[in-house]
């Protein structure tokens, strides 16, 4: 694929071509003063700074959030006359709209952006510095997950959408796994004889086998023989209009957005990653160890996870000290 295009050449992956559409859709759709620099900027952060492509395609989607409020004048001549206010007063009014995961995917995108531009001599090198700053403090945080009713009633929304869609949150929900392992599962993942699944290794974790559950089985089974477009592809999830290529995994999150709307629920966060809460905290309940939650999320570290055990009220309360009495 050629640098205009907005990426170089890399190895094929499953779900490859769909990231890399959604990313260039993405620098359609902004200003076109500014296409040619986000194009620019999609390339410099894959050449020059190694970032993966679901990464990429993230950090160019909040570049355009940033770029679109320069519409007038853009491209290059928007960026000379980029000052330390701008770049706060920009910050500081998405902030009051949005959460921590929204902010500091910002962040991370204004700062690389202002640090592409520095490259090129059109900003001064500091101005990536003018980002504010959040400060956050290691598993201050309490995960909310949705409750198991609330999991029940998403899926049995779902099936009211269409086959892909319906096992899709079915997968999400019953393994707890990323979305871009849903997007990369492929034929060869499925053991349909010894009734395993397998999900490959994602953000440097582990892979990780589970055994087919008889329900996930099913879904599957209806969408490959009355839904999936024919093709040659071995992704199991493909996009539902030509050209069907492999789903990628931002397109996952809106499945599981539709399928919380249908079912009249509402939590913080909304998309794939609410029902990977909800498994790993489901399993706490349950009384599993940290080291088996780990390993079934595909962790490798238990730090990862520790954070989920302050979300288990029964056994915090079990190991809580008796109020004193007064007077004692």
């Amino acid at each position: 694929m050629e640098e205009r295009a907005g990426f170089a050449p890399k190895k094929p992956w499953r779900a490859e071509r769909s990231e890399r559409d959604y990313a260039r859709n993405q620098i359609t759709a902004a200003p076109a003063s500014w296409r040619r620099c986000l194009r620019g900027f999609a390339t410099w952060l894959e050449q020059e700074r190694g970032l993966a492509l679901s990464s990429i395609t993230v950090r160019v989607a909040s570049a355009r959030a940033f770029v679109e409020t320069h519409e007038g004048v853009g491209g290059v001549r928007a960026l000379r006359r980029l000052g330390v206010a701008d770049v706060e007063d920009f910050f500081i009014d998405y902030a009051k709209d949005h959460g921590p995961a929204a902010r500091r995917s910002m962040q991370a995108a204004l700062r690389l952006l202002l640090r592409f531009a520095a490259e090129r001599k059109w900003v001064a090198p500091q101005l990536a510095e003018a980002v504010p700053s959040m400060r956050s403090y290691r598993s201050s945080g309490v995960p909310r997950a949705l409750s198991r009713e609330h999991v029940r009633a998403l899926i049995a929304a779902s099936t009211k959408m269409s086959l892909r869609d319906h096992a899709i949150v079915l997968v999400l929900a019953v393994y707890g796994i990323r979305r871009g392992q849903v997007s990369a599962l492929a034929f060869g993942d499925i053991d349909w004889r010894a009734r395993t699944i397998t999900f490959s290794a994602h953000k440097g974790g582990k892979t990780v086998q589970h055994r087919l559950a008889p329900a996930v089985a099913a879904a599957l089974s209806d969408y490959i023989r009355h839904e999936r477009p024919q093709s040659r592809e071995q992704a199991v999830f493909l996009r539902s209009h030509a050209p069907h290529l492999p789903l990628g995994p931002s397109a996952v999150t809106p499945v599981v957005h539709t399928a919380l709307q249908k079912a009249g629920v509402t939590c913080s966060p909304g998309g794939p990653h609410a029902l990977r809460h909800a498994f790993a905290t489901r399993l706490l309940h349950d009384g599993q160890p940290l080291k088996v939650i780990a390993d079934l999320l595909g962790h490798r570290s238990l730090a990862t996870v520790s954070t989920y055990a302050k979300v288990d009220h029964p056994r915090l309360l079990e190991v809580a000290a008796p109020w004193p009495e007064l007077g004692a």
